[in-house]
């Protein structure tokens, strides 16, 4: 079973940190990170029940492959052709199960939110995109909004660092 991550544009040593981490290691980088979050900043202070900490102490991941995130987009209209995005593709046992938890939002409000421990998931039931994420991409059409590509996807949510320098590398193309 693998999870995935973008690879960051200026992906910097081989080493996924969380945003809080980053402070230490690369500010500038950070504050270029913290752009995705403009507006909607209440996301960073969002606690993560079970590994008692922020949203921003933590390296999210997919459970499934992103290509089918934006295979549904493209299928909807919302974007023109699959982009040419890079992940890394993570082998799950390389995750300390003790700092790994899936975060569940199945709509808007933290009253929408399940967490429960990685081993008490059964990753397999992951692998599709969940019905909330398709009316979420549905609504979206014809707005002219952005869309969040993982919006309602459960994350995969580690608390500490994941080196990534065995890890495949995938495209969205190609």
């Amino acid at each position: 079973m693998y999870f995935y991550h973008g690879i960051p544009e200026d992906m910097k040593g081989s080493e996924l940190i969380p945003l809080n981490k980053m402070l230490e290691v690369d500010p500038e980088l950070r504050a270029q990170y913290l752009e995705k979050y403009k507006g909607r900043e209440e996301v960073l202070e969002r606690k993560i029940l079970l590994l008692d900490c922020l949203w921003n102490d933590v390296v999210q991941l997919l459970p499934l492959h992103p290509r089918q995130l934006f295979e549904l987009q493209k299928e909807f209209g919302l974007i023109p052709e699959i982009p040419d995005y890079r992940y890394y593709q993570i082998d799950a046992t390389t995750l300390d199960p003790s700092q790994t938890v899936v975060y569940f939002k199945t709509a808007p409000g933290e009253e929408n939110v399940t967490v429960k421990w990685l081993e008490d998931v059964n990753l397999e039931e992951l692998q599709g995109i969940p019905e909330a994420t398709r009316r979420y991409y549905e609504s979206m059409v014809g707005t002219g909004e952005p869309v969040f590509n993982y919006q309602f996807v459960p994350h995969v949510v580690y608390r500490g660092t994941i080196n990534v320098s065995t890890a495949q590398v995938i495209h969205l193309q190609g």
